[in-house]
């Protein structure tokens, strides 16, 4: 009897659990779909930018792609339902040049050779010279490396994205800023993967900068000219190493193998037009002078910047020359004492900045917009409401971060509009994406939905977007903090110079380091409310150069202005999330 007791009792606890099973088991299921990748955001209003906008829509992502959209599509059983309604749904935004998840490259020795010194003379072009002739293998300065590849110095955390997501921009080109030759870019998701798992298209373009020299205290070149000079000369070294190296093809037996380089190396496909090149050029001189070099070489190149680009709309019309059009506009210096010291030129191309987009549009030139290293992502999309207030037509400031530089950088099957197939780069906004009210409601990368993360509290302020998302209109910012590590890009007249400064604070005193290329220097400064001043002494080349700076801090930004030398020149960065 005892033993038939047992035998009911575990009967009896097998069929409770078999209850229990059979009733929970199509909510297992379900909880097991929603750890999938099946979403549907339905009932927005959806702009897909290349075809018609559809009222209260649907879009289906699945796998990290669009499945489905449209207004009257049936949401599978396995997709976890977002309601968007009253809300506006656009395809990810593009920032179409930026450093943004770059490490800074390893530091290499000043030394002679090509870019370390007046340009070697030119290969003679006659291949029946020999192949002795040819270009030789000579270590490259830092900064002077077309080799350099931004895939290398990717350097990303769950964190490294999160303002750039938060403020809709799911797709970047990242290329380093130092030097002349910048190296070569890369167009990346802003996920949170590892680094090869992001990148969309790998090398996109050659960057180039007209900065003369680097860092404080500049080196070769030292001048615009001199800057122009150097690339003439190493696109000539270029195609004479081609020549040494086809002419060595030829006729191998008893000739002399020539010697490798890097860095004539990776301008092969350059020279041959299969890579174009972006040169960074902002004044009215400087894109005439980058044309002219593009042409003299037949070069496939992009003017990236061209802040100035509306002088000359109609030259790079008739160029059909296509422009990444900084949305960084010109700024008064934080630390200007005397505001009527300004130039009338300084202040008509400030003035005049935000009409190049409209400008460019007007005369049909192909353009996409970029952040130009904007301190705060934010400000992209309300630099961008500027271009619009300035006359450039919505749809196009629209097409101009989503799939004109999808088409620019040939990935235009895959990103830049709402359509099936494509990756599913998704932004949700609460309403008009230039509306300063509005803000970022749900954000897709890989058709992967990340957390909206709110600004800090010191970016509130008046007028919303343009003044800092979120926020009472006229709440005071509360008093900043200086510590953390900063990544920090100083637009000083030798170029743009990457720094990284690590700062500790105790009270107003503030102390660290700072990290360049050039080395590691002990910083001291103090901070009064947001308001920063530091000092520090780089010693460079056994040569001491006093540095000193005042910056205003806004939450995880910050924006200034470095005295080195006599130069002043602005400067702008970031903290990394702790």
């Amino acid at each position: 009897m005892k033993r038939y007791s047992s035998f009911r009792l575990a009967f009896a606890l097998a069929l409770s659990v078999l209850t229990v099973w059979t009733a929970f088991a199509p909510l297992t299921r379900r909880a097991a779909a929603f750890e999938g990748d099946a979403y549907a955001i339905k009932g927005g209003t959806v702009v897909t930018v290349t075809g018609a906008t559809i009222q209260k829509g649907t879009v289906i992502i699945r796998n990290g792609l669009i499945e489905a959209v449209g207004a009257d599509i049936p949401i599978p059983g396995d997709a976890r339902v977002i309601d968007a309604t009253g809300m506006t749904v656009y395809p990810g935004l593009i920032d179409a040049y930026t450093n943004i998840g770059l490490g800074a490259p390893a530091p290499a020795p000043a030394q002679g050779g090509r870019g370390g010194g007046p340009p070697a003379p030119p290969v003679p072009a006659n291949p029946a010279l020999g192949a002795a002739a040819g270009a030789q293998s000579t270590p490259t300065p830092s900064g002077q490396s077309p080799e350099l590849m931004a895939s290398d110095q990717l350097k990303v955390t769950a964190e490294t994205f999160d303002q750039q997501r938060s403020s809709g921009i799911t797709t970047a080109l990242v290329a380093p800023r130092e030097g002349i030759y910048q190296g070569q870019s890369a167009l990346i998701n802003l996920g949170d993967s590892e680094p090869e798992k992001l990148i969309i298209k790998n090398p996109a373009s050659l960057n180039v900068s007209f900065g003369s020299g680097r860092g404080f205290g500049g080196g070769y070149p030292s001048s615009l000219m001199g800057v122009f000079a150097f690339l003439r000369q190493s696109m000539l070294d270029a195609q004479h190493y081609k020549a040494a190296w086809e002419h060595y093809n030829r006729n191998k037996r008893g000739a002399r193998r020539p010697e490798t380089d890097k860095s004539l190396a990776a301008l092969q496909p350059v020279i041959a037009g299969a890579l174009p090149v972006a040169f960074a050029a902002n004044s009215e001189r400087e894109i005439k002078r980058a044309i002219g070099l593009g042409e003299e070489f037949g070069l496939k190149f992009i003017i990236a910047g061209g802040l100035q680009s509306y002088q000359v709309a109609d030259l790079l019309k008739q160029k059909n020359v296509t422009v990444l059009l900084s949305l960084n506009y010109p700024q008064r210096p934080a630390n200007l004492e005397d505001p009527e010291s300004e130039s009338l030129r300084v202040l008509r191309d400030r003035a005049a900045a935000p009409t190049s987009a409209a400008a460019l549009s007007k005369a049909g030139v192909r353009f996409a917009f970029q952040s130009g290293y904007l301190g705060r992502p934010s400000d992209y999309i309300a630099n961008a409401a500027k271009a619009i207030e300035a006359g450039l037509p919505k749809d196009e400031a629209i097409k101009a971060m989503t799939i004109y530089p999808a088409e620019i950088f040939g990935v235009a099957e895959q990103l830049g509009s709402i359509e099936k197939g494509k990756i599913a780069n998704i932004v949700v906004t609460s309403g008009d994406l230039f509306d300063r009210r509005t803000l970022v409601k749900h954000v897709f990368v890989d058709g992967k939905p990340y957390e909206v993360k709110s600004p800090p509290p010191a970016q509130a302020g008046p007028g919303g977007r343009f003044g800092g998302r979120g926020g009472r209109p006229g709440a005071a910012s509360p008093e900043a903090s200086a510590a953390g590590s900063w990544s920090i890009t100083s637009e000083s007249p030798q170029g743009p110079i990457q720094l990284t400064f690590t700062l500790k604070q105790e009270g107003a005193t503030i102390t660290g380091e700072v990290s360049s290329l050039f080395g590691t220097f002990p910083l001291s400064g103090s901070l009064s409310g947001n308001e920063l001043s530091f000092a520090f002494t780089a010693k460079i080349q056994d040569q001491e150069i006093p540095v000193t700076g005042k910056g205003s801090i806004d939450g995880n930004s910050i924006r200034g202005s470095i005295n080195a030398m006599g130069n002043d020149s602005n400067f702008s960065g970031t903290r990394t999330p702790r």
